[in-house]
């Protein structure tokens, strides 16, 4: 059809096309249409899990306790449903979109199998750990090769928790203090990968601040790192044999003494915010512009204007450790540690900053002099007051993570009982830390390399492609018109480049 309309000072013809006037359309499959693979961008992905041997260590691992003999391997079917939460699943017929992908992932075992192998999981409670334990493998191999586990490094893990809603009738669905309804998971996150080290699936009415969830996240969290890391950070072990410096940040959380106690105990730092309260802030008031205040440094990885270290905001940080009794206007509620009559761990400094209000921003109530103040308490010892309020600012790392892990999976749990919860949370981890990793390795200094799964689906996974014999080899072969296609193209020349034999990816 013809529209015409004005532009300009004259008359201009625009011819538009209706792409689908001309189009025929036909449903029955044939020897052409079969070599059409639709979510032909998942190949690197499994290719890139079956190198790092998740296929095998998986089949190890899950238990199959049906009669007779499974017809589908139940560690490439786990894979399979790490693939389909990657793609965007999130329930378990949503396996069934994988079929179409068959001819670079080979059979794919129905929904009906995928739910099996769940129940099995929770039939068998050592599963879990078992796959833990193979992943924790993989870990420590690919660790080992960014230089992530090299001694004298430092590890930092965050941890959070994040509300999920439900609209129906679960287990353990509860009122949550947002006045909603459904979950509250925690979480415990390696800052140098982003990967999910462990998820703990809680009921909606859990605390944020409950000591012993926060404790067990952060041991599960330990126990995920490789041996050479997180040996020396137990309770009770020796801190001079600790060959990395272990830290862990949290919001505010993490501010309970008998949470700083804990990590004290395992050779762990910490790094947490504080809460304010009124007895602080007249502390605040009384310490004007002649305190010896230095300016914030932005954090890293952030793209801006202007200096690439000073904080765009003017914020201004202190040190107020050496204050008279100032841990005492704190408010700490820890406990008598042994023969220490304090409330805190021994080394805890107090770190002050502040910043401008913005304007139209509503001020609390501890906001004073148009200035609103932030505490963070942590007991590293070397770093200055303004590395300290940077390395906690870099905590908002955590909220990415978490903002993947929903888009990955952890925003619906399918099930009606917690146990079968708990293993989906999990799987949901495995798949968030295989996706780190693939993004890592594979496509290093690109976009995509810190990239949220809905651009991964839209500009990659969801890659159609056809598929060509040669010299009895399989080659995926992708659209050239397809925006991404160099980047594919670059992502497989790596893959061919790992040990392993693989198939070629064009």
């Amino acid at each position: 059809m013809v529209v015409e309309t004005y532009k300009g000072a004259g008359l201009e013809r625009i011819r538009q096309v209706q792409s689908s006037a001309s189009l025929s359309v036909r449903y029955d499959g044939d020897e052409e249409t079969d070599k059409i693979v639709a979510l032909a961008g998942l190949g690197p992905l499994a290719g890139y899990a079956d190198r790092l041997g998740l296929t095998v260590g998986f089949a190890g691992a899950v238990p199959y306790l049906g009669p007779g003999v499974p017809v589908v391997d139940r560690g490439g079917l786990l894979v399979h449903s790490l693939l389909m939460l990657n793609v965007g699943g999130d329930c378990c017929t949503d396996l069934s979109i994988l079929h179409a992908a068959e001819g670079v992932l080979g059979d794919v075992g129905s929904d009906t199998t995928f739910r099996r192998m769940v129940a099995d999981f929770t039939k068998s409670p050592g599963t879990t750990d078992g796959v833990d334990e193979a992943f924790g493998e993989i870990r420590t191999r690919v660790w080992a090769e960014h230089g992530w586990s090299d001694p004298g490094t430092r590890v930092i893990l965050d941890i959070d928790g994040t509300l999920t809603p439900v609209h129906s009738e679960k287990e353990d669905a509860k009122g949550t203090y947002k006045r909603g309804f459904g979950f509250h998971p925690v979480a415990c996150f390696a800052d140098c990968s982003g990967e999910a080290l462990a998820i703990e699936h809680r009921p909606g009415n859990a605390g944020a601040n409950t000591i012993t969830d926060l404790v067990g996240i952060v041991d599960a969290g330990l126990d995920a790192l490789p041996d050479t890391v997180s040996g020396s950070h137990r309770p009770g072990a020796i801190a001079a044999e600790a060959t990395n410096e272990m830290l862990v940040r949290s919001d505010s959380a993490g501010h309970t003494g008998g949470f700083l106690w804990e990590m004290w105990d395992r050779n762990v730092r910490f790094c947490v915010t504080g809460r304010s309260n009124s007895t602080l802030s007249s502390v605040i008031l009384g310490f004007g512009d002649n305190t010896n205040w230095q300016k914030a440094l932005r954090p890293r990885n952030v793209d801006a204007d202007g200096d690439p270290d000073v904080d765009a905001r003017a914020a201004q940080v202190v040190e107020v450790t050496n204050y008279p009794t100032i841990h005492k206007w704190l408010g700490l509620k820890g406990r008598p540690k042994d023969d220490l009559d304090v409330a805190y761990p021994p080394g805890t400094r107090v770190i002050i900053r502040r910043e401008p209000l913005h304007p139209g921003a509503q001020q609390r109530m501890f906001d004073t002099n148009g200035w609103r103040h932030t505490i963070i308490l942590c007991d590293l010892p070397g770093d200055t007051a303004v590395e300290i309020d940077r390395l906690q600012r870099e905590h908002a790392h955590v909220e990415e993570n978490i903002k993947r892990l929903k888009e990955t999976g952890l925003e619906r749990f399918p099930f009606q009982d917690t146990a079968r919860n708990k293993v989906w949370a999990s799987m949901v981890g495995w798949a968030h830390t295989l996706c780190r990793w693939f993004q890592l390795d594979l496509f290093a200094g690109t976009e995509f390399e810190h990239a949220h799964p809905k651009k991964l689906r839209r500009c990659l996974f969801n890659t159609p492609a056809v598929l060509r014999t040669r010299n009895r080899q399989t080659w995926v072969l992708w659209p050239h018109q397809w925006p991404w296609n160099a980047t594919l193209r670059a992502a497989g020349r790596r893959l061919r480049t790992m040990n392993t034999p693989r198939p070629l990816l064009a």
